[in-house]
């Protein structure tokens, strides 16, 4: 009775073990935002002053959307660091501030934003970022 319970459980261990294999694709796209190419928004009272970049990225399909990831990086120099980037800075007159660089994506598109704690700093200036797509 042993051997035979052993058996079914082997048989049902080797049946019950199937491996899916299914290719993943990575697609890396190096983007630019120019100074002069941030669009200045604030909310409906003129206040809250933040800046944006869209993207049209017909490489985010549904199936991106849906089932993969989309990451995104922004870059300096040799270095590159994921978004959310978030950094402390202090000018001469000692004036602080926060930068905040974020994301968001949907289907076919890919929005980029930079708020500055102090809502006041002027436009951002030209800034590279890395999106991946995994899927």
């Amino acid at each position: 009775m042993k051997r035979l319970l052993i058996i079914l459980s082997a048989a049902l261990l080797l049946i019950s073990c199937t491996t899916d294999y299914e290719e993943t694709n990575i697609k890396v796209i190096n983007l630019q935002v120019n100074s002069n190419d941030w669009v200045e928004n604030t909310d409906s009272e003129g206040l809250n002053r933040y800046y944006s970049a869209s993207f049209n990225m017909p490489e985010i399909t549904s199936t991106v959307y849906d089932w993969g990831n989309v990451n995104a990086y922004i870059t300096f120099d040799q270095a590159q660091q994921v978004l959310p980037y978030v950094r402390h800075f202090e000018n001469n007159e000692g004036v602080m501030w926060t930068r905040t660089v974020d994301y968001e994506y949907l289907p076919g598109k890919l929005n980029i934003y930079v708020t500055n704690s102090d809502f006041f700093q002027t436009q951002p200036e030209t800034m590279t970022f890395r999106v991946v797509l995994i899927w």
